[in-house]
């Protein structure tokens, strides 16, 4: 497990992380369909931040995004403000109104 890691095996964001997630101002969500054809949207802001390592966006059509989410799950999550960005990888589920997003590998970018 690396200092990153939680208990979960999911990547804990710092605080720089957090700060770049709630000052971007688009955040692009990329999700995979079984093909491999990638699907990239923009969204406005993340809606929450649980446990430091889970994103929560809120849900306004999407529906490529959900059918690929529903065949693999894997979803890219990318954020910047000014000269610092981060790519977060993981899992992603559909919860009613809300993507769950679960952060398990981040790259520093620029």
């Amino acid at each position: 497990m690396n200092n990153l890691e939680n208990s979960k095996g999911l990547i804990a964001i710092t605080a720089e992380m957090k700060e770049v997630l709630l000052a971007s101002a688009f955040i692009a969500l990329v999700s995979v369909s079984e093909e491999g054809r990638p699907h990239l949207i923009v969204v406005g802001k993340v809606k929450a931040i649980k446990d430091d390592s889970r994103l929560v966006f809120g849900v306004y059509k999407m529906d490529i995004t959900r059918k690929n989410l529903s065949q693999t799950d894997f979803l890219q999550v990318v954020a910047v403000s000014g000269k610092v960005g981060y790519r977060f990888s993981g899992n992603a589920t559909v919860q009613g109104e809300e993507l769950v997003f679960s952060i398990q590998q981040v790259d520093t970018l620029l």
